[in-house]
């Protein structure tokens, strides 16, 4: 028997790189509800029916868009017919307040959908249940990294705390590259001697090898998931975790592969490109090319190059010896060298190449 966990869904009606579905949904959220249907249905082909979810299901603080809340109240109400319970911890962005508390979670509104025999079930509060062979403990998500840590000491005082899968919401130090030490590391959650600490908020799955696991975000949501690997996991009863690839749409940094790498990338992701500066015509080839070779959304962040517009139009009447005597006579183009012995060169350069064209 097998169980799901997601994290960071992080539901919202984004604008970038999205559109209105035929039945209204915006195309990203809709995304990001398939991969939580395509989540428990790999936990019921597996012989499973529970999904846990760490943490920012909903996106955006204090606000509950019903275009976004209506569409996802739909895919839990289908996971929970399909004999799939779910249970859930808020994460900060389903808080309205800085820590947790019902009265400010958006995801209550979910608790609505309860169908026999399956069920959704959000913990406010430090909480432990059992689930067939599982069991689970679960720490909302806590403003201070103290109160988190309060938290887990009370959780390790009952007596199945060994044997305890945990769920949190906190970043964890080493989980994301370039990310400052914000003083929960590994070790300290490894030493509480849970079975597994899982936690969401970073937005990348990493594995600490110590029964620590950063579970990762559902979906890629920004330009910030760039490199992140992004899913979900299913864990086995004997405690085997198993990360599973997001099929949604990635955000793929193109910036210095070489044209197959270019290729290959681009099909089914968003993809952005910087460089050096280049002409509008040229960032436009660039873009239709991207598009051609299957990118859903495409970012070109190049300085446009200056394109220097002639000072002198060549006058009507003159050869075009006299043309370039009167350009250099006016550009003034050499900080040492006179105009006249300028134009001497430049004219025995053209009488030159005309030999050699009149040769040819």
């Amino acid at each position: 028997m097998k169980a799901g966990i997601a994290s960071d869904l992080h539901c919202h009606a984004w604008t970038m790189f999205s559109r209105t579905n035929a039945d209204g949904v915006n195309s990203r959220l809709r995304y990001t509800l398939n991969e939580l249907s395509r989540a428990a249905n790999t936990v019921l082909a597996a012989g499973g029916d529970c999904l846990v979810i760490s943490g920012d299901i909903f996106h955006t603080r204090g606000v509950l868009d019903p275009e976004v809340l209506n569409p996802t109240r739909a895919t839990i109400r289908e996971i929970l017919e399909s004999g799939v319970s779910i249970y859930a911890i808020p994460g900060n962005h389903d808080l309205k307040s800085k820590d947790t508390d019902e009265l400010s979670s958006a995801i209550q509104n979910l608790t609505q959908e309860t169908i026999e025999g399956a069920t959704f079930r959000i913990f406010n509060r430090v909480g432990a249940i059992r689930h067939g062979p599982f069991t689970f403990g679960f720490v909302p998500w806590r403003w201070t990294t103290e109160a988190l840590l309060e938290d887990l000491v009370e959780l390790f005082k009952r007596p199945d705390a060994s044997k305890m899968d945990v769920f949190i919401h906190a970043g964890i130090d080493g989980v994301l590259s370039g990310m400052p030490a914000h003083g929960l590391t590994d070790a300290q959650l490894a030493a509480f001697g849970f079975r597994h600490v899982f936690a969401g908020h970073y937005h990348n799955h990493h594995d600490f090898k110590n029964g620590v696991i950063s579970v990762g975000a559902s979906t890629h949501q920004t330009w910030g998931d760039v490199g992140t690997r992004a899913g979900f996991l299913l864990l086995d009863a004997d405690g085997t975790v198993t990360f599973n690839d997001t099929k949604a749409p990635k955000f793929i940094d193109l910036t210095g592969k070489d044209e197959l790498e270019m290729e290959l990338e681009c099909q089914g992701n968003f993809v952005r490109f910087r460089g050096p500066a280049m002409t509008q015509d040229q960032i436009k080839d660039l873009r239709e090319q991207f598009y051609a070779w299957g990118a859903l959304g495409v970012s070109i962040e190049v300085p446009k190059a200056v394109v220097t517009a002639r000072t002198t139009a060549p006058a009507k009447g003159l050869t075009l010896e006299q043309s370039v005597e009167k350009f250099i006579a006016e550009s003034d183009p050499h900080p040492t060298l006179t105009a006249d012995q300028i134009t001497k060169r430049a004219l025995e350069t053209l009488a030159a190449s005309r030999i050699v064209y009149e040769e040819a």
